[in-house]
């Protein structure tokens, strides 16, 4: 009788994870699939900067490819920053050219800036009807940080500082409409800082505006306030 062969035993397959555990093995999630949105973000204020301090110098050309391996970014997030500055008139995408930095003249500087006169006045005296005192103080401890940053030159805090000072007080008026309309002309404001334009722009003088317009705000000063604030924004206008 021959001899029954030895039954081999099967070598156990490791087992895979299920659910979302599976998915995650199977598609290993990137950093920059991680939150697109934030990633977008970081694109689009890098850019910005890039053109205000003219790295990027107005009227040239930018190629993708390039921006995005220079920023260590995915081109996700660099096109929807770049749809973001086409938006906000700082770039422009021209088919089969490639991504035009825009330049700014006086005559579109000053375009913006009447346009933003009224509705800022506007949100001036809801700001001074609505705004609670919690709220303007927290807007007081933000602009007292603009001493330092005077000191140090630092053009890009300013900038910041600048729209989140306008964009605060627009948050405090309690109109999301008027906010948001505000909030993209503040976005689009930032040739206002350009190499080209900053020169003759005093930023102690307009740090110093803007500490005037929130001491009237929070005084309850409605027409000393929007007055203080077209006294502001007018000396953006270039003759």
């Amino acid at each position: 009788m021959s001899a029954i062969p030895k039954r081999t035993a099967k070598t156990k397959r490791p087992s895979l994870p299920s659910g979302r555990l599976a998915r995650s093995a199977r598609n290993p999630v990137t950093a920059q699939d991680k939150n697109p949105g934030l990633l977008g973000d970081e694109a689009y204020e890098r850019i910005k900067w890039k053109i205000v301090s003219a790295e990027l110098p107005p009227g040239s050309f930018v190629n993708m490819q390039e921006l995005s391996d220079e920023l260590g970014l995915g081109r996700t997030p660099v096109l929807r920053a770049v749809h973001r500055l086409q938006h906000d008139g700082l770039m422009e995408v021209i088919q089969r050219k490639g991504i035009l930095v825009r330049a700014w003249s006086s005559r579109d500087i000053n375009h913006l800036v009447e346009a933003r006169i009224p509705l800022e006045l506007a949100m001036i005296r809801l700001v001074v009807e609505r705004a609670s005192d919690e709220q303007l103080e927290a807007l007081r401890e933000r602009l007292a940080l603009g001493r330092e940053l005077l000191s140090k030159n630092d053009r890009a805090g300013l900038m910041k500082l600048d729209q989140d000072f306008h964009d605060g007080l627009a948050a405090c008026a309690g109109n999301p409409v008027i906010a948001q309309l505000l909030q993209n002309l503040h976005q689009r404001s930032a040739p206002l800082w350009a190499v080209s334009h900053y020169g003759r722009l005093d930023a102690a003088k307009i740090h110093a505006q803007h500490e005037h317009v929130l001491k009237l705000v929070r005084e309850r000063k409605e027409a000393e306030a929007a007055a203080a604030m077209r006294e502001h924004l007018s000396e953006l206008i270039t003759p």
